[in-house]
């Protein structure tokens, strides 16, 4: 997939201020981890929302790093809310920034709809080592991608209409392109969709991961066996991230919707799923440049096999 990072203008940047599950529980990890003697960066600033939650936290120092043009609306921001004397603001990519001193915290809300499907870990992990002193917290620190067998009814409903000869038309092509795009943001896709529990397809620790496993592909297989019987004509994907010793941010189907929702990836079919059916997935994300990653999924039921080619992202 090419994920669209348009963080540089309101636009890109409203539904996550908007996605009240996402602030408040940043908040309050910030609020559990930080100190009145700790110097917090913040990666990725954006309009400087947590770099704010930092410094309301009680934080003494705050480095609110942001590469785009944001950076100037954040200083704004930052200003007319009183926290200019804690925060500063500096537009730069984190890779080329040069701090006065090092860190206690590392704030950064680097997640994509099952967490590294955007490819910003390799530039947090990089800024840690460079500037995080011993025994340092990151927010967020683990955090797991899920996958589980799934009905999505949005995408059914686009397969039906591509299907139905619009205008007398043949969208065989549609119908094909449609079939390979996967989705993101799908809050529609419940429990009651999922056709078995979610398993983990790799899980990561903010605090120990290395950069060159930052670079590298993540790759999975999983074996599921249906819980119910059903329909299936996807995979769903999601993350759990713990932000704190208390607070864990959960974007899987039986939670609150966030901006997030789950991603959806097609398996070429709408098959008809019985209870004890064994399910075959394997998975791979594959990191290119930084803000960008393709997504491959192979998937056996029975005497069905589907294998992605495309992988655009869909935004719902």
């Amino acid at each position: 997939m090419a994920v669209d990072l348009d963080y540089w203008n309101l636009r890109g940047h409203a539904p996550m201020l908007h996605d009240t599950v996402r602030c408040k529980a940043f908040r309050q990890a910030l609020v559990e981890t930080v100190t009145p003697d700790s110097v917090v960066l913040d990666i990725g600033a954006g309009t400087g929302i947590l770099s704010m939650f930092a410094a309301q936290a009680g934080a003494k120092k705050v480095y609110a790093v942001e590469r785009t043009v944001m950076a100037e609306l954040a200083r704004e921001i930052i200003e007319t809310n009183g926290y200019g004397d804690r925060i500063e603001v500096i537009q730069s990519d984190v890779q080329d920034v040069e701090l006065p001193e090092k860190v206690d915290v590392i704030v950064s809300e680097w997640l994509g709809g099952y967490a590294v499907d955007e490819n910003l870990l390799p530039v947090v992990i990089q800024a840690r080592d460079r500037w995080m002193k011993p025994g340092g917290i990151m927010v967020p620190g683990r955090v797991s991608s899920v996958l589980a067998p799934a009905y999505d009814v949005l995408l059914q409903q686009d397969l039906d209409f591509w299907r139905s000869y619009p205008f007398g038309f043949d969208f065989a092509p549609a119908e094909r392109a449609v079939g390979q795009d996967y989705r993101c943001g799908c809050n529609q896709v419940r429990p009651e969709h999922l056709l078995s529990a979610g398993q983990e397809m790799w899980v990561l620790d903010g605090h120990t991961y290395s950069h060159a496993g930052s670079l590298t592909r993540f790759t999975t297989h999983l074996e599921f066996v249906a819980e119910r019987d059903g329909q299936m004509n996807a995979l769903a994907a999601w993350f759990r991230a713990d932000l704190s010793g208390h607070v864990v941010l959960d974007v899987g189907p039986a939670e609150p919707d966030t901006h997030w929702g789950r991603t959806v990836f097609p398996i070429g079919a709408t098959l008809a799923i019985t209870k004890g059916t064994r399910i075959s997935v394997d998975f791979a994300l594959v990191p290119l440049e930084i803000g960008m990653a393709t997504a491959i999924w192979d998937v056996t039921v029975g005497d069905h096999h589907f294998r992605s080619e495309a992988s655009t992202a869909v935004v719902a």
